[in-house]
């Protein structure tokens, strides 16, 4: 082999290790790095609303129970302007926490729930609250700008006093006026959980409660009461249902999804939750849209925002830079659209003088 072909052929293996070099540059820096950008930086949020609130009553006292695992940020409650809010986290999967379950890393939220009502039922505040530990859940609806902070800092505690019993959650959607079919069994239910409701009910009220047919309500197990709801019940009730969910042979996912549809039931005897949102959102929030027309208008901008987010991740952003980068724009103008609109709302409910736009970003 001649000494000028081991030549060309080194500076042809140099030459294209130069052309990948440049390319994987050009890769890096045009796709990938901007798709990590559009996965990382917070986006744009509507801002929120958290200091001057509907919940500014010096009389009321509140306890906000947080259901959490041991790996979750609940930081975010100590940024609550509540008025006598104490903040009781409890933690599944910790047996050195002040505040846990009746047994070690079982039965979801509802068990922390229920060792929470039996162990304080006796010392209960006007209102107690009860939420999961993410700030930003799927299940907190636009209307409430999908964070729990703001849903909080609005909730008006003398209406749930008035109600007795308040879902955090408004919306019809997937849970009014019909959900739950209890008749349904294994050959013929809907939902994962109709075939377990028959013997869930039964077992935490007793065989002489009779099983409503339909069951209907907002999931998903964030909602506020009052004192007397609570011990509307004897203290007895809440000790069975402790001893259900330990022993329960349902898996955690089931006994967790039965009770999302039981709570109704559990503090005001009624099987169907199904206040009309635009009632709901107005009296207990003040959250005014004028009509039908205007909240679903408004709900269609947070459903642009789930497209948007379409476009943007990771994968598809490395694949088409350039969508990705008009998908972000398109995403902080809707942002606007929402924050103006959610602005004129409240400002029906109170005087706009009133209304402080605290800037929050989340991820």
């Amino acid at each position: 082999m001649s000494p000028s072909y081991l030549l060309n052929s080194h500076r042809l293996k140099g030459l294209s290790v130069i052309v990948f070099a440049l390319f994987a540059s050009y890769t890096l820096w045009s796709r990938v790095l901007p798709a990590f950008d559009y996965l990382l930086r917070p986006r744009s949020h509507p801002a929120l609303i958290t200091d001057i609130g509907a919940n500014q009553y010096e009389n009321i006292t509140a306890h906000l129970v947080v259901a959490s695992t041991l790996k979750e940020d609940t930081a975010w409650t100590a940024n609550l302007q509540i008025p006598h809010l104490k903040i009781l986290r409890y933690i599944a999967d910790s047996a050195a926490a002040e505040y846990r379950p009746a047994a070690f890393n079982k039965g979801r939220e509802a068990l922390m729930y229920f060792t929470y009502l039996h162990d304080f039922y006796d010392d209960l505040p006007d209102v107690s609250i009860f939420v999961h530990a993410d700030e930003t859940p799927w299940h907190v609806e636009g209307t409430l700008l999908r964070n729990t902070s703001f849903a909080l800092s609005r909730l008006d505690l003398q209406q749930v006093i008035k109600r007795q019993y308040f879902n955090l959650r408004v919306t019809w959607r997937a849970s009014c006026p019909a959900w739950i079919n209890t008749s349904n069994d294994f050959s013929n239910f809907k939902k994962p959980e109709e075939p377990y409701m028959k013997e869930a009910w039964r077992a935490n009220f007793g065989e002489d409660d009779e099983v409503p047919e339909i069951l209907a309500g907002p999931c998903c197990s964030q909602f506020a009461v009052s004192r007397e709801a609570i011990r509307s019940r004897p203290k007895e009730q809440y000790a069975r249902s402790v001893k259900w969910l330990t022993e329960t042979k349902f898996s955690d996912h089931i006994a967790g999804r039965v009770w999302e549809h039981m709570w109704p039931y559990l503090f005001k005897k009624e099987a169907k939750d199904c206040a009309p949102e635009i009632s709901s959102l107005c009296e207990l929030y003040g959250i005014c849209f004028k009509n039908v027309k205007e909240i679903n208008e408004y709900k269609e901008l947070w459903e642009e925002v789930e497209r948007l987010k379409e476009a943007m991740q990771f994968h598809r952003a490395v694949w088409n830079p350039r969508k990705a980068a008009e998908a972000r724009r398109k995403m902080d103008q809707v942002g606007d659209e929402i924050e103006h609109k959610m602005i004129e709302v409240l400002q029906r409910h109170q005087s706009p003088s009133t209304v402080k736009l605290l800037a929050r970003q989340i991820r």
